[in-house]
């Protein structure tokens, strides 16, 4: 603990809180004392750091004491369904010649967002609440090139008939308020074990790259800028921007349906042609 953490912290006071800055997965992390409100627990998400009363310290520590074996579970499920993303893609490259996704993210929460999200939920954090209450553990996010290749994709994966789709959640077709779309799925995948096969779920967001550009540039805004961008003003206009990528990805979706649409030429009689010329 450094000095200047110290020097900011009296021992006993009831405003004294605890900052945890966890390090991926492993337990054991960096501490450094700051003081907050009396009884706040709240989560730095950018940072992902949380800050707890010192009271309930001992809770957080038997929390993160046994996550890593969880946590562990979710990483395979998180690789698991990544691999069936590629399988995906490579397959739809060599029978239709072009590569729907454009990239792949995935992303495991920290302990310390699962903690507090459970707190959130008004649950208390253990980790049976953990696998009983949260979805969104293990997230995928694919990004693709138009539209139709999110309908597609997530069509393929209703096809297979290991995974159980828990929910769809359709933001595409009915955007949030502030103009976020994206197609949003709860998967459980199954992962085999040593000693068993658990159905372990995990987060799917599948969207295109407009979609994504336009989230990235929201979230950006939202959690970096000093100002309130949730006055009229900023929401109208991040809702505007919104409708103009809609519309302009409508126009890009045509292109590609009208060159989908012509005969494809075969490589080798382009070059044949070439050297007759």
């Amino acid at each position: 603990m450094s000095d200047h953490a110290k020097s900011n912290t009296r021992v006993g006071s009831p405003n004294t809180t605890i900052r945890v800055t966890p390090t991926g997965v492993v337990p054991g992390a960096p501490w450094s004392l700051a003081p907050l409100v009396p009884n706040s627990v709240t989560s730095e998400r950018s940072e992902q750091e949380l800050e707890i009363d010192l009271e309930k310290l001992e809770q957080y520590q038997e929390f993160s004491a046994g996550i890593n074996q969880v946590l562990q579970k979710y990483e395979a499920a998180m690789r698991e369904m990544t691999v069936r993303f590629e399988i995906l893609d490579k397959d739809l490259s060599l029978k239709r010649n072009r590569n729907p996704i454009h990239h792949i993210e995935s992303r495991i929460k920290s302990p310390a967002s699962i903690y507090d999200k459970l707190i959130r939920y008004g649950k208390t954090p253990t980790l049976k609440n953990l696998e009983e209450h949260l979805m969104d553990v293990a997230g995928v996010r694919v990004i693709c090139s138009y539209v139709n290749d999110v309908k597609s994709l997530m069509g393929l994966l209703r096809r297979q008939d290991d995974l159980e789709i828990v929910r769809v959640k359709n933001y595409i077709e009915n955007p949030k308020p502030n103009g976020y779309r994206s197609l949003h799925a709860i998967v459980r995948i199954p992962v085999f074990f040593m000693d068993s096969k658990q159905m372990i779920p995990v987060e799917v967001q599948i969207r295109t790259i407009a979609m994504d550009y336009w989230a990235s540039l929201e979230h950006d805004l939202r959690y970096k800028s000093v100002t309130d961008i949730s006055s009229d003003e900023f929401a109208a206009e991040l809702l505007a921007c919104s409708k103009t990528l809609e519309e302009l990805e409508g126009r890009m979706q045509s292109l590609a349906n009208i060159l989908d649409s012509k005969p494809k030429k075969d490589k080798k009689d382009g070059k044949k042609a070439k050297k007759r010329s």
